[in-house]
C-alpha cells in the first residue's frame, strides 16, 4: 500500500483526522530541520509516549555531532512548539557558528 492510500484508509477509519494531518503538514519543514540535524552527524530524535500519565506524551531529544556535551531534552504536550525549541536550540550553538 502506497502511503495516499493508506493515510486515506486511516483518515477513513477515524484513526487520524483532518486536523492532525494539517498539523503535522505545518510541521514539516521542522521535521525536515531535524533531519538535517541527524545527517550532520548530531542524534535527533522525537518520541511519542502515549503511556504517560501527565500528558507530556511528546520528547525531543538532540545531542551529539558538533553539539559536543550540550544537548537539548524536553518534553510537552504541544509537538509544534517543542520541535521550535530543540532546532533553536541546534541553530543557535551550531549553525549560527557556520556563517
Amino acid at each position: 500500500m502506497d502511503e495516499r492510500r493508506l493515510i486515506e484508509s486511516l483518515l477513513s477509519d477515524g484513526h487520524v483526522n483532518q486536523s492532525q494531518l494539517k498539523m503535522w503538514s505545518d510541521a514539516a519543514g521542522l521535521l525536515a530541520a531535524l533531519d538535517a540535524i541527524g545527517r550532520e552527524g548530531a542524534s535527533a530524535v522525537f518520541k511519542f509516549d502515549g503511556a504517560r500519565v501527565d500528558g507530556l506524551v511528546y520528547t525531543v531529544v538532540v545531542s551529539g555531532g558538533r553539539l559536543g556535551e550540550t544537548f537539548f531534552r524536553k518534553d510537552s504536550d504541544d509537538f509544534a512548539s517543542l520541535l521550535v525549541e530543540a532546532v533553536e536550540f541546534y541553530k543557535t550553538r551550531v549553525w549560527s557558528d557556520s556563517v
